[in-house]
């Protein structure tokens, strides 16, 4: 089944990495294809009460068993970021140097989802909470 297909849309993005650092926005997902997609962020990131703007974009391939992110501009261009496994309840693992990236998608509804990130390496050791609502 093509889970991603129903998150097509606009969304409100709020994240949580640390109790002084937020980021808030808008984010959109579009159709590329039947089974690929494109994922755009505009955020605000608050360091300590301070706003820095900034954005990303992922290219979303979806198959049988997984559903990939691959960073979509700069130098890291088309590198696979995210594999969530369909059968591991939506999870993934990504290895960055020497840092490690544990990930968790949960689509709760057509209109909220969730993805959490837990990045644990030798200098650093932090979680992201990111929520998306659907806006009208």
């Amino acid at each position: 089944m093509n889970k991603f297909q129903t998150l097509k849309g606009n969304w409100i993005v709020k994240k949580q990495i640390q109790k002084n650092i937020s980021m808030r926005g808008y984010c959109v997902i579009k159709s590329l294809s039947k089974y690929s997609y494109e994922l755009k962020e505009d955020l605000k990131t608050n360091i300590n009460n301070k706003l820095i703007s900034g954005f990303q974009t992922f290219q979303i391939s979806e198959s049988k068993n997984n559903i990939n992110f691959y960073i979509n501009t700069g130098n890291y261009k088309k590198e696979k970021v995210y594999s969530f496994k369909k059968n591991k309840h939506y999870q993934s693992l990504y290895f960055c140097k020497k840092d490690l990236y544990y990930s968790k998608l949960e689509i709760i509804s057509k209109n909220f989802f969730i993805m959490y990130t837990k990045i644990r390496g030798p200098k650093k050791n932090l979680g992201i909470l990111a929520n998306y609502y659907r806006t009208i």
